[in-house]
């Protein structure tokens, strides 16, 4: 059975504004980018659905239990209490962000 990827829609507002910025100086350059991204995680979680490693800045929360994949200076945060079926990609963040403090009330972790 082959692993479902969703994207919370906190992860796709973050991609939109990852496209945005990159867009304000290439168009191209930003829908390419975003493409890879999308296609670099979803292929690695649809084959390894618990890959990545536990997200430093939440040891010792309760958001302990999430998970990230890191692509090119970006962190996606993902659930996987449901994997291997399910994965939730929950956020999208430059890997510069603080990371406990863009975890707000928008995220909905599934």
């Amino acid at each position: 059975m082959a692993t479902e990827i969703k994207w919370s829609e906190k992860a796709v507002s973050n991609l939109q504004h990852i496209h945005d910025y990159i867009a304000s100086d290439s168009p191209y350059y930003a829908e390419r980018f975003i493409t890879k991204l999308i296609l670099s995680v979803e292929g690695q979680l649809r084959n390894q659905p618990l890959s990545g490693r536990g997200i430093p800045e939440f040891e010792g929360t309760l958001l302990n239990f999430l998970k990230e994949v890191l692509f090119k200076g970006y962190k996606i945060i993902y659930n996987p209490t449901q994997a291997p079926a399910t994965i939730t990609i929950i956020a999208v963040l430059h890997s510069k962000m603080d990371v406990p403090k863009q975890a707000g009330q928008d995220w909905i972790i599934e």
